[in-house]
C-alpha cells in the first residue's frame, strides 16, 4: 500500500519539487563521501559509495526524475573537481548511476519488463566483445540475481507492496538489479575504452558481488525506513480520524441525552 501511495504522492507538483531539491543536494554532498578502497574493481581500486544513491533516487523519484537527479548531482561533483583531474571514464560515471536510477524507478512504478530488458541487454552486450566471451563467467552474479528477482516477483510481488519482510526483499532485489546495471555499464565501457585482459575481470569475479551487495543493502534499508515511516503516518492518520469521529459521536450523544432531552421536557410542560 505505501509504495503505491508514495508513487501517487510524488505526482503532487509541490511535493515533487521538495523531493527533487532535497535529493539533488543530498546526492551532490554524498558524492564526497569516502569510497570503498583497498578493493579491486573494474573501475579501478575503489568504488564510489554514491553508487547507492542511483537506485535510491530511482525508487524515491521514479525512473525519469530520479535519473535526472543522479546525473546532475554526480556531474556537479565531477565538474567541481575540474577537467584537469577528470578522465573520460570518470566523466561517464554519472551516466552509469543514471542507468541505475532508471532501472530501479521502472521496477517501483511496475514497469519491470522494461527494467529487466535494459538489465538483460547489458548482460548480453558483455558477450559482444572478445574479452567478454573469454571472461564468460564474469556476469555470473548478474544472471543469478536476475533469476532470483524473476522468481520472487512472480510469487510475492503483491505481498511486497505492503510494508513487511517481502517489501524489504523487493527493495533489496530492486537495488541490487539497479546497482548491477550500473556495474555492467561501467564494465562494458571500460572494456570498450581500454585494452583490458580477461584476467583482470577474473580476479574480481567473487569480489564485486560483495561490494555491490553492500551498496544495495544501504539503498534498500533507507527506502524501507521511508516506506515504513509513510505507512505509520497513514495508520496514525486513520487512527486520529477515527478518534475525532468518536469524540464527535460522543459529543452528539451527550447533547442528545442532556440538552435535547431538557428542551423536550420544557416543551412538554408548556403544552400542559
Amino acid at each position: 500500500m505505501s509504495i503505491e501511495f508514495h508513487n501517487k504522492l510524488i505526482k503532487n507538483r509541490k511535493l515533487r519539487i521538495i523531493y527533487l531539491i532535497s535529493a539533488l543536494i543530498i546526492t551532490y554532498f554524498a558524492s564526497w563521501l569516502p569510497d570503498f578502497v583497498n578493493v579491486i574493481g573494474i573501475e579501478g581500486a575503489r568504488i564510489s559509495s554514491v553508487a547507492a544513491f542511483g537506485p535510491l533516487n530511482g525508487m524515491l523519484l521514479g525512473p525519469y526524475w530520479g535519473a535526472a537527479v543522479s546525473f546532475l548531482g554526480i556531474m556537479a561533483h565531477v565538474l567541481h573537481r575540474g577537467f584537469t583531474d577528470v578522465d573520460t571514464f570518470s566523466m561517464l560515471t554519472p551516466v552509469f548511476v543514471m542507468t541505475s536510477s532508471i532501472v530501479a524507478g521502472l521496477i517501483i512504478v511496475k514497469k519491470e519488463k522494461i527494467a529487466l530488458a535494459i538489465y538483460s541487454s547489458l548482460i548480453l552486450l558483455w558477450y559482444v566483445f572478445d574479452t567478454g566471451r573469454e571472461a564468460y563467467y564474469y556476469p555470473w552474479f548478474h544472471i543469478v540475481v536476475l533469476a532470483i528477482f524473476v522468481v520472487f516477483h512472480r510469487k510475492y510481488n503483491d505481498k511486497a507492496r505492503n510494508v513487511g519482510a517481502h517489501t524489504l526483499i523487493l527493495l533489496f532485489l530492486t537495488s541490487l538489479v539497479a546497482i548491477l546495471s550500473d556495474h555492467m555499464a561501467g564494465s562494458i565501457s571500460a572494456l570498450a575504452m581500454f585494452d583490458l585482459p580477461a584476467e583482470i575481470f577474473g580476479s574480481v569475479v567473487f569480489i564485486y558481488p560483495v561490494e555491490r551487495t553492500i551498496l544495495a543493502v544501504a539503498a534498500a534499508l533507507i527506502m524501507f525506513m521511508l516506506a515504513a515511516a509513510l505507512q505509520n503516518i497513514l495508520v496514525e492518520s486513520d487512527e486520529i480520524n477515527d478518534a475525532i469521529e468518536n469524540v464527535k459521536m460522543s459529543i452528539m450523544l451527550d447533547y442528545t441525552k442532556h440538552d435535547v432531552k431538557s428542551v423536550l421536557k420544557k416543551q412538554q410542560k408548556k403544552n400542559k
